[in-house]
């Protein structure tokens, strides 16, 4: 993989994913689980062996070294085995979303150049039409696919790899066409040991090998989001080259209670969210049949991109006390610019993070990087490693991983503050600004303070066009029986200048949100466009 112009920046690791699973896979008891789907246990040997055998299938298809190879399903252990079986071939698997059309899919197939695609049989209607342009197509769940996991040498292949081997990882954004950000292994890993719930000093892959080696219980993760999205994949991909294991949901929607039963009966440690669009349901299950599971080996319940409130924090803390609940500030383009912790005893107020140990802010005027304890608020940036760029598109690359001074430094576009005591507090997203009347409010600034004012489960902000102040803001909210307007309206002065305030507050069962659980700002503005009366942007 090759950086885009501007990007030039120091080698961060050596790692390599497909040395990673190979030096684990051998240092791990064959028996051992590495994944569950439902009934279905995949041993470590079987999962050792069938991405062995589909490596070498995949290069005996003639696919040569960094070729791009497509992934259109869902929560399914294939999954993780093509994506596994790309690292160990020197290829680049690439993530479909599966709500995609036929059109959208064709769109990232050709954006990213793809030689090969494997898809499970519900979406092969839809890309029937695109086959004939592949040079390798497989149906998963089908004789194809069997064939190549469990036919042939499934020993380790005698390959060199490089950390220069990497993914795309697609990411739909807000605003225009997918774009895909390209990611080596060694920047991947090595931003992923920087979580601070990684308590052991990994340097070296004889380190990896002696704390795999040594660790008589690895974790058991369940990624409850998607893995076609970059923290479900890459969660999965972090227990798995740790010696552990990945649960996958039986299910293809999302059951809070569903997921309570499987964490029980698979003694999972882990639990990976997106925010209160799964923390909300999973804490009312609790509150509705409290002791009815045993959740003792759950350590950790962590969420990324998307606003995880305090109320919802507490009511999981309270009802599991072992919890941590990491609440990760992150992006496609990069990874690790703050954590916030929270526990039975001490928490981090929601929208506030401590900054991750590569994060700076840059002054949007001046382009200057504040100090390290400058209280002020800029552009929320981080140092190397991070994501190469975006595929194809230089004039992006450039705006995204910007030259400031003698270094490069990744700005996906959130804004944030950094107040008297190190902690930043998140603004918003920078393509996510309304222009009201002259002045600029942040959707997710608005969005946040709603969810914390009294009967507000839910909002979505969007800008409406408006003939006195050019946009007008509005929210989308589902609201419970203690809602009342008026009070609500109070707690959000509290925290809101009157001009950031909702014009007006539409009241909904459910909001549009992608399959992410991320908001889905477009059908939103169409809905707040339709309810108002107004003609679709």
């Amino acid at each position: 993989m090759t950086a885009g112009e501007g990007t030039v920046r120091p080698v961060a690791g050596d790692w390599n994913f497909g040395d990673l699973l190979d030096a684990t896979a051998a240092a791990v008891p064959g028996d051992r689980p590495a994944l569950i789907h439902g009934e279905r246990v995949v041993s470590w040997a079987d999962f050792d062996a069938r991405t062995n055998r589909l490596a070498r299938a995949l290069l005996a298809a003639g696919l040569p070294t960094g070729a791009r190879v497509a992934i259109l399903a869902r929560n399914i252990p294939e999954f993780i085995e093509i994506a596994c079986a790309a690292f160990k071939a020197r290829l680049s698997h690439v993530n479909i979303n599966y709500r995609y059309t036929t059109g959208e899919i064709d769109y990232v197939l050709q954006d990213c150049q793809a030689q090969g695609l494997f898809y499970q049989a519900e979406f092969a209607e839809l890309v029937a039409p695109l086959l004939p342009s592949l040079a390798l197509a497989v149906q998963i769940d089908g004789g194809q696919y069997d064939a190549m996991v469990g036919e042939g040498d499934g020993r380790p292949l005698d390959i060199t790899r490089s950390p220069e081997d990497g993914y795309l990882l697609y990411t739909g954004g807000t605003t225009g066409k997918p774009k895909g950000v390209m990611w080596r292994s060694g920047d991947a890993r090595v931003s992923q040991l920087e979580a601070p719930t990684i308590k052991t000093v990994v340097r070296t892959m004889a380190d990896h090998v002696a704390m795999v080696a040594e660790n008589p219980l690895p974790g058991r993760v369940i990624p409850a989001c998607p893995l076609m999205h970059g923290a479900g994949l890459n969660s999965s991909m972090a227990e798995l080259v740790g010696g552990g294991t990945a649960v996958l949901l039986p299910d293809t929607r999302f059951d809070a209670e569903r997921l309570w039963d499987e964490a029980e009966r698979t003694r999972a440690t882990r639990i990976l969210i997106v925010g209160d669009v799964f923390a909300r349901p999973m804490a009312q299950a609790l509150q509705r049949h409290p002791g009815r599971w045993d959740l003792s080996s759950l350590r950790v319940i962590s969420s990324a991109g998307l606003m995880w409130s305090r109320e919802v924090k507490r009511v999981l803390v309270d009802a599991i006390p072992q919890l941590t609940l990491v609440d990760i500030l992150g992006a496609s383009e990069a990874s690790g610019f703050g954590y916030a912790i929270t526990t039975a005893t001490s928490e981090t107020p929601t929208g506030w993070f401590e900054p991750g140990r590569h994060t700076v802010l840059v002054e949007p005027e001046t382009d200057r990087v504040l100090e390290a304890d400058q209280p002020g608020e800029g552009w929320l940036a981080r140092r190397a490693p991070f994501g190469l760029g975006y595929h194809g598109d230089p004039a992006k690359t450039a705006a995204t991983y910007r030259r400031i001074g003698d270094e490069v430094l990744a700005i996906p576009g959130d804004m944030a503050v950094r107040e008297a005591d190190g902690r930043l507090r998140l603004v918003g997203r920078g393509n996510m600004v309304i222009n009201t009347g002259g002045e600029k409010v942040f959707a997710e600034e608005v969005e946040e303070a709603m969810k914390r004012a009294s009967g507000i489960e839910d909002a979505i902000v969007v800008g409406v066009p408006d003939p006195v102040w050019g946009r007008k803001v509005v929210a989308l909210a589902c609201v419970t029986d203690r809602y009342d307007a008026g009070v609500a309206q109070r707690e959000m002065l509290a925290e809101l200048a009157a001009y950031k305030m909702p014009k007006h507050i539409i009241l909904l069962d459910t909001l549009p949100r992608h399959a992410s659980g991320k908001s889905d700002y477009r059908t939103a503005l169409t809905i707040a466009m339709r309810e108002l009366g107004l003609e679709t942007a």
